[in-house]
């Protein structure tokens, strides 16, 4: 991370992202990660993990409603969620939206991520007081473990970059055991990076999930904020995915919508041909 001039750079990959700021409103080491609150000119609240944009309070619903909205509106009746990571509220919000789901699991790691997020993105984290929903201040990598099997219809990853305490959650084991412990007929979806800047994870994480998932497709979405904009999300099941929607979400939203959601699926031509024209041999 660099600040000059009252601008915040992401420049630990060879692709920058520039900020301009007003200062910090929060920084602090917690047991997990340094997090910090950036006030910026023109994306309002902005949160770093370990130097890494995470969320800002202008663009978070491209994100969060492209992780939830393509698999959730799919599945025939979901009623319980597994949400890793997202301590920031912003996919169990958009979860919520669904009048089906019952029961929501949040598992996150880092306790302070919600507290802080409660008090600079009180709008992202509206829901996480929620009766529907149980936090779990867990590893998820542990957590998933121990789940009980066929017992939630979506999981969604919410998770930072697959490094240090989060680089297990690309695993086979990791992916195998999410397997488990979705039913019959659950749907995964995880982020899975920026295809221009981080196509090795995003490879890795299709080659390690097609050994635990039958089916696996992608989605090709945009975050502003995140570097190289055009960001991917890997989403998995071990029934075919009939991508066609079946719950529309009533709350309201900013960027899903039915014809965005046909396209969601549709991906840039050296994607489709270096990736999906032959799917891995089981």
């Amino acid at each position: 991370m660099l600040m000059k001039d009252g601008w915040f750079f992401e420049d630990d990959m060879p692709f920058a992202t520039a900020i301009k700021t007003k200062g910090s409103l929060y920084s602090k080491k917690s047991k997990y990660q340094n997090i910090e609150i950036l006030d910026t000119v023109t994306m309002g609240n902005l949160m770093l993990l370990d130097g890494k944009t995470m969320v800002s309070e202008k663009d978070e619903f491209y994100y969060h409603e492209s992780i939830v909205h393509p698999a959730v509106s799919i599945h025939p009746r979901p009623k319980k969620i597994m949400v890793i990571g997202g301590g920031d509220g912003g996919t169990v919000r958009e979860v919520l939206k669904y009048k089906s789901v019952e029961d929501i699991e949040l598992v996150e790691i880092d306790e302070e991520v919600i507290n802080v997020s409660k008090k600079y993105f009180p709008e992202i984290a509206c829901e996480l007081n929620n009766p529907k929903l149980k936090i779990k201040l867990n590893d998820a990598i542990e957590y998933m473990k121990n789940a009980q099997e066929k017992s939630y219809d979506v999981i969604l990853c919410d998770s930072t970059d697959p490094e240090g305490f989060a680089a297990g959650l690309i695993s086979k084991d990791f992916y195998k055991n999410a397997s488990k412990a979705l039913k019959e007929n659950g749907i995964y979806i995880c982020q899975s990076g920026s295809l221009l800047i981080q196509e090795n994870e995003f490879k890795m994480s299709l080659e390690n999930i097609r050994t635990a998932f039958k089916y696996v497709d992608a989605i090709v979405s945009m975050i502003p904020i995140y570097p190289g904009c055009m960001w991917s999300f890997l989403i998995a099941s071990n029934k075919p995915l009939d991508k066609k929607i079946k719950n529309i979400p009533s709350g309201k939203t900013k960027y899903w919508n039915e014809e965005i959601h046909e396209k969601l699926f549709a991906k840039p031509e050296w994607i489709k041909e270096k990736y999906f024209s032959l799917q891995a041999v089981k």
